[in-house]
């Protein structure tokens, strides 16, 4: 039995080459870990009515973390007319799947880390008016961004009312 059991959900589009080679790199370190399909994401919206199937939800539960690829969210309206045939006119609302993970398990805190390294041709380089010799600008930092409020707390409509705009 695998040492991790990880939810697998590449989403769409470019969600599934972004998966496809983060297995690859996890393959060749021998990662120890089962990983468990789960769905999610815009296919699903049109077939189902919902982009974070319960099914999916009830598997995160079970797994010891989760690698998500990236999935395609669109406005209401846009939304409501790729729903299949026989689930238009329900009165379903398109809500987009990461911001349902972020507030059901609670995934305020988005870290990212920025380092820059000796020799790498992509580390940032300033311009000419912020660093006008052109060398590598050492970075070692990390960003924190909140994930669940303001822009990331599910008010997703379009055009956003005058008082809604305002408050935020």
């Amino acid at each position: 039995m695998a040492k991790y059991r990880i939810a697998w959900m590449p989403g769409d589009g470019v969600g599934n080459d972004v998966m496809e080679a983060a297995r690859i790199v996890l393959d060749r370190m021998k990662f120890d870990a089962e990983y468990v399909p789960c769905d999610i994401g815009w296919k699903f919206w049109c077939s189902e009515g919902n982009a974070l199937p319960d099914r999916t939800v009830k598997a995160l539960k079970d797994t010891t973390c989760a690698l998500f690829g990236a999935i395609t969210s669109k406005p209401q309206d846009k939304a409501k007319e790729e729903l299949s045939p026989e689930l238009q006119g329900k009165g379903l609302s398109y809500f987009s799947p990461i911001v349902g993970l972020r507030q059901l398990f609670n995934l305020h805190t988005n870290m990212r880390p920025c380092k820059s390294y000796p020799g790498n041709p992509l580390n940032y380089r300033g311009n000419k008016i912020t660093n006008p010799t052109g060398a590598d600008v050492p970075i070692d930092q990390v960003v924190f961004r909140e994930n669940t409020e303001g822009m990331y707390g599910g008010v997703e409509f379009f055009p956003l009312p005058e008082p809604v705009y305002t408050a935020l």
